[in-house]
């Protein structure tokens, strides 16, 4: 189904576990002579319709914290949408569109398109993203920041070949809300070097060295390593900790969680969640004992507080490869492996990788 606006072209999704289907909603039919080169500003659509039904206003309720939960090791199916267009078609997918997950973009262009992309760009929120080009498809990963504060996310496609009448096209993406954990505590066991307000000279020299090695660790910028979905990096993974969730400490809340902490043993072995290249192994001053994996495209895996690193910059690792073990160092209060996922210079729940089918599941989608 083609849409002709005066300067835009609009697709909204409403979006579901097993809803595999996008309808575009023709704003303005009569304008079916103009054919606009470049879509504009994308009006708003559809908002009310998204927001305002009752059932979905009884079911998002704030959830129970938990203290400690066991997660299973069996990968979900997750949200998927697939969209046709005339000279291509694509999917999405992801855990569930919400705040502080990541979505997995395959565009599959027809084969006498594919050579003709000599201009393609995608962008999501109005910031280019880098993608990689693998067997005839175009394949990156879409973060939706935790603090992503609108009702929809706006994904842009551009390449005049891909298109009869425009240069690009937008898709809304209705994100949902996620209500992130929070906890009262009356008292927390740490170092008195992590809550002195005086740091000698030498460890604020330390402070900044490590804030200039992640800095340079993060510029790294490859292609895309990982062909499999992503495993958890330890044996019976429990978390005792998820992604994004508060401390409040005498009435004030701390900073949100930026990953998901898993309990464990010191010396127990933490593996490499997918493949990829180590750009960073070192002792820090906060993250302790900190490895970052490369695996393409912006995304890195961040795991931290080990009692020992096993592997070193430059290093290539495969999925399941043991690169350190579980301890307590840097601002720890115990034992445990502090997973992180940054994509994109955001920090994402890595549980929304570990969890879900995402690769794999767009290789049973295209056999369709």
């Amino acid at each position: 189904m083609s849409i002709s606006l005066k300067k835009t072209a609009v697709f909204c999704f409403v979006i579901g576990v097993s809803f595999t289907g996008a309808y575009p909603k023709d704003t303005n039919p009569k304008n079916k002579k103009e054919e606009p080169k470049k879509a504009s500003v994308l009006p708003k659509i559809n908002q009310v319709a998204l927001n305002s039904k009752p059932e979905k206003k009884k079911e998002e309720k704030k959830p129970k914290t938990v203290v400690s939960e066991k997660k299973s090791s069996k990968r979900l199916k997750g949200e998927i949408v697939e969209k046709q267009e005339e000279l291509f078609s694509f999917s999405l997918s992801g855990r569930k569109f919400a705040q502080g997950d990541l979505l997995f973009l395959k565009i599959k262009p027809l084969p006498k398109i594919l050579d003709k992309l000599g201009n393609f760009t995608i962008s999501w929120e109005g910031q280019e993203i880098p993608f990689t080009q693998r067997e005839g498809y175009i394949l990156t990963f879409l973060p939706i920041s935790p603090e992503f504060s609108k009702p929809y996310g706006v994904l842009e496609l551009t390449e005049k070949h891909l298109f009869t009448k425009n240069d690009s096209k937008k898709y809304e993406i209705p994100i949902q809300k996620t209500y992130f954990a929070t906890s009262k505590v009356s008292h927390l066991t740490m170092d008195k070097q992590y809550t002195t307000d005086e740091l000698s000279e030498e460890t604020k020299a330390f402070i900044k060295e490590c804030s200039e090695a992640k800095a340079k660790a993060f510029q790294s910028r490859s292609d895309l390593q990982v062909e499999t979905d992503f495993e958890y990096p330890v044996h019976n993974p429990i978390l005792n900790s998820p992604f994004y969730k508060r401390r409040i400490y005498n009435k004030e809340k701390g900073r949100p969680h930026g990953g998901s902490d898993f309990k464990g043993g010191v010396g127990d072995p933490i593996y490499a969640i997918n493949d990829g290249t180590v750009i960073l192994a070192r002792s820090m001053y906060y993250e302790g004992n900190f490895t970052v994996i490369d695996h393409g495209l912006e995304l890195y895996s961040l795991y931290m507080h080990q009692s020992e690193i096993l592997v070193k910059p430059g290093d290539k690792v495969k999925k399941g490869d043991l690169i350190g073990k579980i301890g307590s160092t840097g601002m720890s209060t115990g034992p445990h492996l502090h997973l992180g996922l940054r994509v994109l210079g955001t920090m994402i729940d890595p549980l929304s990788v570990v969890q879900t089918d995402l690769i794999e599941a767009r290789k049973k989608t295209s056999k369709k």
